[in-house]
């Protein structure tokens, strides 16, 4: 029996029932979850799956019910390559292509369909790029990919071909003819031809849908995840790769006209949409370097893939600027990150501190300075010699001991929830960081949720010493997991991040301790999308907007410039508002602001826009790269070994030296 393959239409966006229908596509029919889910979300068509007709029905009798585009062929096996032509005539009834062994002829009002592709792969690379620019300030939800236009014009300026296929009634394929820039004679053109050959390539696609009756128009060679359509990427200049891209280029033709031939199983999606790209990342890595599943790397390449493609669930609609987005202009982007809190120092406690250590000092100094420095070697002498400075740092490892004693404790006791069932106070989660503000690491330029930056600059000696320290700890994101999302407030925690990197701004990895620069920046950074795990308090958010009493003032406010409202409390029609009037309206002012707030509260609210998890005073927040939380305790607790045994020793040692002390 015959191989047939279900083609799917996809998203422009998640639905808010995708999880419901991967979880269903997976149960009844045993897909693969991850590869349904990324090949239901993009923009364009895509291969969901291919088998048996039976099986296959089933599944599209459910995508239909789902009301999912999509197509159930039969694929024909290429018959022919399309012929070269090389020069054309037009008439009001046909145009005519002359290749070189016979003359195929295009009838007008004929069903055509038209396959405008690039064969180098410029067309992959500017859509990557924009996918992974667009996400880096968008965010993944609202990904931007090039305009239809935008399209046309980056496969013109490559390696353009265009193909055309004559089918019949039926939808058949009748013949075929494949036009190269500057390969045929423009002169049949007439008015229409120019010095340009791909003008002239333009012009010809233009032509063929003025004559027909029925157009179609497929771009998206190159793009589409089909099978035997994929572009080799390993050598575009030499002539076998070329002559393989061309064949998959005929297969991708025939493929697009057994679609037009079934025709859709079912009707549009909603618009108002913005369109996506419908590729997954995975089909576009290999697609870039066919040779690594040639080789067997294909599992190296997948993992790399999924993370890729679960960060960046494409969308179309390019702005203008595709090299750079900036977030204060993007429509329906990720916000900028806000601006760091400007606390007052003094009202923190380490500037208590420091200035009573600082106070100490200078009035240390000056006794010694006016003891002659009498007192400085006396007191030096005898805080070592009874074995007092040691006894201290013994205390210092001994609460630190302990310290991590507790946070292994705290991460033990606490159960691991689900972001739809955190309860307030600590609590435990874990689940995938996403961006909230369009948050870019200073260094690297990459898209991330947390980052810490610190600066280095040699000294007279030539060692390094830290210069600044910066963090996005002002910056809020997101956790998900498959319940829902969760707002984090990373401000007073300590991360863990799983990404370092050493170098400058644009030189990343370059700058290396050896070199001669006497500058140096130390990025760590939590990507976006990655799994992370957070220990922290959960609870309410403050309640944002103008309070009851605003909103009274300002409904009272509207009321009185707002006359002809005034006017049904005015109930003896004298024309004013008397005392007792305005009361009453007052009252019902009131009583109306009162119940529009009981209605938004009772409406539901999305996890993450009223619950937080921050630090609270006294309680821990740690945020950790992590699959585990194992990982976590473990190190505790060797850092607790650790400092325990390093404090035995320093007592011992303060122990050993009291005594010499005393017996001196």
């Amino acid at each position: 029996m015959s191989i047939r393959y279900l083609i799917v239409e996809q998203y422009s966006k998640p639905p808010e029932n995708l999880p419901e229908i991967v979880k269903e596509m997976a149960t009844k029919f045993q897909l693969d979850t991850y590869l349904c889910r990324q090949r239901l979300i993009g923009r364009g068509i895509t291969l969901l799956t291919k088998g048996k007709l039976e099986p296959l029905e089933k599944i599209s009798l459910y995508l239909k019910e789902k009301k999912i585009i999509h197509w159930l062929i039969a694929p024909s096996k290429p018959g022919f390559v399309p012929a070269k032509i090389r020069s054309l005539q037009i008439s009001p009834d046909q145009i005519s292509f002359e290749c070189q062994k016979k003359t195929v002829t295009f009838p007008r009002e004929a069903t055509i369909l038209a396959i405008f592709a690039e064969t180098t792969g410029e067309l992959i690379d500017k859509s990557v790029k924009q996918l992974l620019n667009s996400h880096a300030y968008r965010g993944r939800d609202d990904v931007r990919h090039l305009e239809q236009h935008k399209i046309n014009k980056t496969i013109l300026q490559g390696k353009p071909v265009l193909d055309l296929y004559l089918l019949d009634e039926q939808k058949q394929i009748t013949d075929a003819v494949r036009i190269f820039p500057g390969k045929f004679n423009p002169q049949g053109l007439g008015e229409r031809a120019s010095l340009s050959s791909k003008q002239n390539l333009q012009q010809i696609l233009q032509l063929a849908e003025e004559y027909a009756g029925e157009f179609h128009l497929q771009t998206d060679f190159g793009l589409a995840n089909l099978p035997g359509c994929s572009l080799r990427r390993d050598d575009p200049e030499n002539h076998e790769t070329i002559r393989q891209n061309l064949i998959s280029l005929a297969r991708y033709g025939w493929l697009m006209a057994d679609m037009v031939r079934t025709g859709q199983t079912y009707a549009t999606i909603e618009s108002g949409e913005e369109e996506n790209l419908g590729e997954t990342i995975a089909a576009t890595l290999i697609m870039q370097n066919p040779a690594l599943a040639a080789e067997g790397q294909l599992e190296e390449v997948l993992p790399i893939a999924k993370e890729i493609s679960t960060a960046i669930n494409a969308a179309t609609d390019e702005t203008k600027n595709t090299e750079t987005i900036p977030p204060d202009t993007a429509e329906h982007g990720l916000p900028a990150p806000p601006a760091a809190k400007s606390n007052a120092g003094w009202t923190k406690p380490g500037y208590w501190f420091g200035s009573a250590g600082a106070i100490l000092f200078f009035v240390f100094i000056a006794l010694a300075e006016v003891s002659d420095g009498e007192v400085l070697r006396a007191v030096s002498y005898h805080t070592i010699a009874s074995g007092a400075v040691p006894l201290a740092i013994a205390m210092l490892m001994v609460w630190y001991g302990f310290y991590f004693l507790r946070m292994k404790r705290q991460i033990e006791n606490t159960p691991t929830s689900k972001v739809r069932s955190v309860a307030m106070g600590m609590v435990e989660v874990k689940g995938q960081a996403v961006r909230s503000y369009a948050l870019i690491s200073p260094m690297s330029n990459t898209p991330c949720v947390y980052y810490r930056l610190t600066k280095y600059r040699r000294n007279q000696k030539q060692q390094w010493r830290v210069s600044s320290i910066s963090s996005s700890d002002n910056v809020p994101f997101l956790l998900e997991d498959e319940t829902g999302r969760v707002e984090i407030d990373p401000a007073g925690c300590r991360v863990s991040a799983g990404t370092k990197q050493e170098g400058l701004p644009g030189q990343v990895g370059l700058i290396r301790l050896d070199s001669g620069s006497d500058e140096k920046w130390v990025e760590e950074i939590i990507i976006d999308g990655t799994l992370v795990y957070v220990l922290g308090y959960a609870a309410v958010k403050k309640a944002q907007g103008p309070t009851m009493a605003e909103q009274k003032i300002a409904a009272l406010r509207e009321l009185k410039l707002n006359p002809q409202n005034m006017q049904q409390y005015d109930l003896d029609g004298d024309g004013k508002i008397s005392t007792d009037e305005w009361d009453a309206a007052r009252v019902a002012v009131e009583e109306k602001v009162l119940e529009e707030s009981l209605l938004q509260q009772q409406a539901r609210k999305k996890q993450e826009e009223h619950i937080i998890i921050g630090k609270k005073k006294g309680r821990p927040l740690i945020i950790t790269e992590t699959h585990s939380e194992d990982h976590l305790t473990s190190r505790y607790f060797y850092y607790s070994i650790s400092l325990f045994i390093g404090a035995a020793v320093a007592t011992g040692g303060s122990i050993y030296l009291l005594l010499n002390y005393l017996n001196n």
